[in-house]
């Protein structure tokens, strides 16, 4: 080469090996803490309307609560079914989570499921209403509750849904009431991709062996809905089936086990109670743990 070219050459690898300097030296300095940033990060995100509930330690426990918007521009276009979506992980592996296998267009009744359609394939008669009612994190109990009017067949039907962190025992409540009537209801949990489920009549077993952070759970799902257990490569889907009271709440219990001890539950169970009255009047519902 001759000594123009390998001084062209020479100063193109330094150019080079400048901009990666740079590239490092940004992405580090994008790592560091602030010096006036929180020791802690935050719980509520007030900007996306989303709540953070988890653990701290090994293995964290992270639930996701979301009350999202159902309105674009005044006409509640590509509005969400269900604004008040749950999502957990276990160590960073989605365990109730929607892992986006299914599309949102054609006539199969899974479409339907998964977008709008009141007055179009994206596209609702009117705007719904989500309000979160409260958010509570008090040592081992953390505690999120929110409404949504967009299941009203009439005026009064209202889906108000509680999910409870337990830290101590390492467990996550689902609770799930429609005020205003009786009405026939589906419920779908979501499972992530690594998720393995096999269904036994009122519970479901969860494990993912293959995850960075192998672990098992026991979902003990709500009685008097009728359960299967549907399977979308990669991942499942648990859909119960039924009619809903008032009076009667849905509860969903998922109970993280024992590393290494399949079927021994890491806790002793619990059974969670909502005050009935509380829940009808539109008063925040008491939520009561009771060993067993």
């Amino acid at each position: 080469m001759s000594r123009p070219g390998w001084q062209a050459y020479r100063a193109a690898v330094i150019s080079s090996a400048e901009l990666m300097r740079r590239v490092r030296d940004q992405v580090a300095r994008s790592r560091r803490q602030p010096e006036n940033s929180p020791d802690r990060r935050p719980a509520r995100l007030a900007n996306t309307r989303t709540t953070l509930l988890r653990t701290s330690g090994n293995n964290v426990i992270w639930c996701r609560c979301g009350v999202g918007l159902h309105d674009y521009l005044g006409i509640a276009s590509h509005a969400h079914v269900d604004p008040l979506s749950v999502e957990v992980r276990y160590a960073g592996t989605g365990i109730l989570t929607y892992p986006g296998t299914s599309c949102h267009h054609g006539e199969h009744e899974w479409c339907s499921y998964l977008r709008s359609g009141q007055d179009g394939p994206f596209m609702w008669g009117r705007n719904a209403h989500t309000r979160e009612i409260e958010v509570l994190d008090d040592g081992d109990i953390a505690r999120w509750t929110a409404e949504y009017d967009g299941y009203a067949v009439d005026s009064s039907a209202l889906h108000r849904r509680s999910v409870l962190l337990d830290r101590a025992s390492r467990s996550v409540d689902i609770v799930d009431q429609i005020a205003g009537g009786s009405y026939d209801i589906r419920l779908a949990f979501h499972l992530g991709s690594d998720v393995q489920a096999e269904l036994e009549e009122s519970y479901a077993v969860l494990c993912w062996p293959t995850a960075s952070a192998p672990g098992a759970a026991r979902l003990e799902l709500p009685p008097g809905l009728r359960w299967s257990l549907s399977r979308s490569v990669p991942a499942a889907t648990l859909l119960g089936c039924g009619r809903c009271t008032p009076e009667i709440p849905l509860i969903a219990r998922l109970e993280f086990l024992d590393v290494g001890q399949p079927g021994k539950s890491a806790v002793s169970r619990r059974a969670i109670s909502w005050t009935t009255s509380a829940a009808l009047s539109g008063e925040t519902p008491e939520i009561q743990a009771e060993a067993r």
